[in-house]
């Protein structure tokens, strides 16, 4: 199967002639220019089978154009007939990472069953080089990178070199925020015609992507504004940003409503990758329980949100490959349908606990 994924992206474009997965690399574009790209990239051996995601290969990169998508593309998105799934990914993807990554969000959640969850995406794809840790920072020995990192962040001995990879995206995505919020913005018109044809408009951010949300509300805050559109659903999954701020929640996540009509946050305290994060930033993952006053219902009101613990769920994969404890929502039939309801506007407490 070959998925058609729209990007935006604040990468800088890879040297000419490189291949398709190499379009845009690891840097950001510099501030001088600051012009964001967009385009379609086309995804290969695409099927709604978690197992086959690192089978995915970017065939194709065309119709780049400068801020906006080109009339051709634009037609395109609005003749799908399709809801739109608008993607930010997290920590440790490359380009071509983040491009098999929405293809394959789109299978899987259309592979649901329910019509809404069958999308047309968009991805945001913020700077990252793709890689956990540098590989002279690997200690020699080490069976797998992940594993000797979730001992060091158990015992609470996570420290530079290991978390310099960590770290780098970290700022790269915290620097994004005024560039998703630009692209944001500039979607409005977009989606103001989407909704005019009846259709809907979501969210999904992944784990780091939350700081470039975040960041997003930052930048709307400095210029006074809040944001230019509005989705229907936000789905926020284990979220790798500070689960409070002077012991409440984010106050980005409380502004949430201003973004979309409601705001669904996925949790697990079994997420092992966000140990990891805690141990590198000294805190508490919003995406591992919450914010603290999550039960609080005038800070949440139930209609806005929705806190859906993750916890009891098990993937089938072995034990030794930690990731999969963070990509429960990709992973997971019973999390997918339980996100795909949501993007139905099936009505919802404001607390569900999955596989209680």
């Amino acid at each position: 199967m070959r998925t058609s994924v729209y990007f935006i992206t604040n990468r800088a474009a890879g040297p000419a002639g490189a291949p398709p997965a190499e379009a845009f690399g690891p840097l950001m574009v510099g501030m001088e220019v600051r012009t964001l790209s967009c385009g379609v990239a086309f995804v290969t051996n695409t099927t709604p089978d978690p197992a086959t995601l690192e089978q995915r290969r970017v065939e194709e990169v065309v119709d780049v154009t400068p801020d906006m998508f080109s009339a051709t593309t634009l037609a395109d998105i609005l003749g799908s007939g399709k809801n739109l799934l608008f993607f930010v990914h997290g920590f440790a993807n490359s380009f071509a990472d983040a491009m098999a990554r929405a293809a394959f969000n789109r299978e899987w959640f259309a592979a649901s069953g329910l019509a809404e969850a069958d999308c047309t995406v968009i991805a945001f794809t913020w700077p990252s080089a793709g890689r956990v840790v540098d590989g002279e920072d690997v200690i020699p020995g080490v069976a797998t990178v992940l594993l000797s990192l979730l001992g060091f962040a158990l015992d609470r001995k996570l420290q530079s070199p290991l978390a310099n990879r960590y770290k780098l995206d970290q700022s790269n995505a915290r620097s994004s925020g005024r560039d998703l919020a630009r692209t944001l913005d500039r979607l409005a018109p977009l989606v103001r015609q989407v909704r005019a044809q009846g259709r809907k408009v979501f969210l999904l951010a992944h784990s780091m992507g939350h700081v470039a949300l975040e960041g997003a509300f930052a930048g709307w805050a400095t210029s006074g504004q809040s944001p230019g559109m509005r989705f229907d659903e936000a789905v926020l999954a284990a979220a790798d940003s500070d689960f409070a701020f002077a012991g409440h929640a984010p106050p980005w996540l409380e502004q949430m409503p201003k973004l979309a009509d409601r705001t669904s946050v996925y949790v697990s305290k079994e997420d092992q990758i966000l140990m990891v994060s805690e141990a590198v930033n000294a805190i508490q993952r919003l995406g591992e329980k919450g914010p603290p006053d999550q039960a609080d219902a005038a800070v949440f009101p139930p209609g806005q949100f929705c806190f859906v613990d993750c916890s009891r769920l098990q993937d089938a994969v072995a034990e030794q490959e930690i990731d999969h404890t963070h990509q429960y929502y990709r992973r997971i039939a019973a999390v997918r349908d339980d996100i795909a309801m949501a993007l139905a506007g099936t009505p919802r407490p404001g607390q569900v606990v999955l596989g209680g």
